[in-house]
């Protein structure tokens, strides 16, 4: 038996206890035990808080907790309120009172508790609660620090459990509006793309970081986040917790998955209302599956991306029988409260721990021969900086609508043994569409002569548990009148970074096979790609033509 069981099992037998004098200083030995269990540092019987004894003073990370355990037939009141106040006041400057009442509490000292906020904090702990820290020490700490926080923040005294996941349903235009929008063949608007497809952990992406693209040594690092008990509202309002956190770009995509038709798109608030949409999407689906697959992609600021991965039971309950949000990251950051904020909201701190990454962080292929593609609509961002036309007004002027990316007809859909290039991804063979991000650019009013696949991207997120991989994000890089290799700078990387994939990665050590494409503005990237043409020169002898376009910059090997 473990000692989490061992803790709930001591605190059944106090139950049986007819001396209240000897249930109470038995609860107080089995409280030391608990606060120690879940690391705090633990002073019993501390005479800092006078003028009376108290039963625990417990630190934890730089903040003292003065402890009173009460098990009386009565819930406790104001006046127990007021005791612990003003010991917690004489213990100094920060610290906090904590009362732990086995028969709960009336009105009066949970409006005393608010009463009193401004001037000290107290939290209220009742049985449930005890009982579950008895279960899950390691959920102690967080318990306290969410207790002040709706305290202090909302003037509202957290009693119960699971308080994290009751948030009632949040407008869906709290979500940023997707920076690039789906676009049929004749150019209507699609609110997401629905093909023939299967259970498969994959997602494309548009951009795809590579956390080796730094110049120090080392190897990036993963990070999980497993979160519990959910359901469809649980799972959108993690959506919007990723938002209101700061982890959230313009650009996401996303899929979801039956066993065989697949739904695939873009945009946080997109992906929300597709999800919500189940009897919509499910129109015509002949005997879908109890379960469907959720994946979610998105880049992280300063590098790196993460996947939220779920699986959402098919009938009206909606149930989230397995959530989990992966970060892939380029090391250990130095200012870790954005991750612990997170971590914090989920009760899962004491399950969260950096690994290293083991091979590869982005695997590419290249074909030996272009592919001819069948496109099918289009992947739109606006300009960002429309130029008016002569003799217009500046603020008349529409954002010109870009084509940055297309999909295309999976042109190995279900291949036969042998036929699919090497390196391909199994994960793509039952895809009936695949979504690519073009190398050139062009106007949606524009179109080429025609699009073929050149290469394509692939970066695994690993299951710890078996090491095997969960979750596989695929850019397909296509051309449209360019053959070469593609990389990605996104916003944040270092120049001298984006030089060393250069030289590194430089489309198998042809010569003129690269091109860089830059997601900042003209400047930054003419100054990244000046450094490169610099390094181009020292080391490979060649010239580097720079072509700026608009937003985006585009560095080809010459061809002299």
């Amino acid at each position: 038996m473990g000692w989490e069981s061992s803790l709930v099992s001591d605190f059944g037998r106090l139950e049986s206890e007819s001396s209240p004098h000897r249930r109470g200083l038995q609860l107080e030995k089995l409280l030391k035990r608990l606060f120690q269990k879940a690391h705090f540092v633990v002073q019993p019987n501390a005479g800092a808080a006078g003028p009376r004894q108290t039963d625990l003073v417990a630190g934890y990370d730089n903040t003292w907790y003065v402890i009173e355990a009460k098990w009386e037939q009565h819930p406790a009141g104001s006046n127990v309120v007021d005791d612990v106040r003003i010991r917690a006041e004489a213990a100094g400057q920060g610290a906090i009172g904590v009362i732990i009442s086995v028969a709960g509490f009336n009105d009066s000292a949970v409006a005393r508790v608010i009463q009193y906020r401004d001037r000290q904090v107290v939290l209220l702990i009742g049985e449930k609660e005890l009982l579950e820290a008895l279960r899950s020490p390691e959920l102690l700490a967080n318990l306290l620090k969410k207790k002040r926080d709706q305290l202090v923040a909302h003037g509202r005294v957290h009693l119960g459990s699971d308080t994290t996941r009751k948030a009632r349903p949040r407008p869906v235009d709290d979500l940023p509006e997707a920076g690039l929008s789906l676009f049929s063949g004749d150019q209507t608007p699609l609110p997401y793309l629905a093909g023939e497809d299967g259970f498969a952990e994959l997602v494309f992406a548009h951009e795809l970081p590579d956390v080796d693209w730094v110049v120090a040594g080392g190897s990036g690092v993963t990070l999980d986040l497993p979160v519990r008990r959910l359901n469809e509202r649980g799972l959108i309002d993690l959506v919007h917790t990723l938002n209101s956190m700061g982890w959230t770009t313009s650009e996401p995509t996303w899929s979801i998955r039956q066993a065989t038709r697949a739904w695939h798109g873009t945009g946080a608030r997109e992906f929300v209302k597709a999800l919500s949409a189940r009897k919509e999407r499910y129109g015509g689906l002949e005997e879908p599956h109890h379960t469907e697959q959720v994946t979610y992609f998105d880049t992280c600021p300063g590098g790196g991306f993460y996947t939220l991965t779920a699986d959402v039971s098919s009938d009206p309950s909606r149930l989230v029988l397995r959530c989990n949000v992966s970060f892939q990251l380029v090391g250990v950051p130095v200012d870790m409260a954005p991750l612990r904020h997170l971590f914090e909201r989920y009760d899962a701190m004491a399950t969260g721990f950096f690994r290293p990454l083991v091979g590869q962080a982005v695997k590419r292929g290249h074909l030996e021969t272009r592919q001819p593609l069948d496109m099918v609509a289009y992947l739109v961002s606006a300009d960002a900086f429309p130029v008016p036309s002569p003799g217009a007004e500046a603020q008349t002027v529409e954002p010109e609508n870009w084509v940055t990316g297309i999909v295309a007809r999976n042109p190995y859909h279900r291949p036969e043994r042998g036929t699919t290039p090497e390196g391909w991804p199994r994960a793509v063979d039952s895809s009936e569409f695949i979504i690519c991000a073009l190398r050139n650019h062009h106007p949606l009013a524009k179109k080429p002569e025609g699009y073929f696949l050149i290469s394509w991207e692939l970066g695994p997120v690993l299951d710890r548990a078996g090491g095997q991989p969960l979750d596989e994000v695929a850019r397909d890089a296509v051309g449209a009148g360019l053959d070469g290799h593609v990389m990605f700078a996104a916003g944040g990387v270092p120049a001298f970074d984006l030089v060393s994939a250069l030289v590194q990665d430089r489309d198998g050590g042809k010569p003129g096979g690269v091109v860089l494409v830059g997601l900042n503005d003209d400047e930054r990237v003419v100054g990244i790609v000046q450094v490169a043409d610099q390094h181009e020169q020292r080391v490979l002898g060649r010239v580097v033509d720079v072509v700026a376009v608009l937003a985006v910059g585009a560095a080809v090997p010459g061809r002299h």
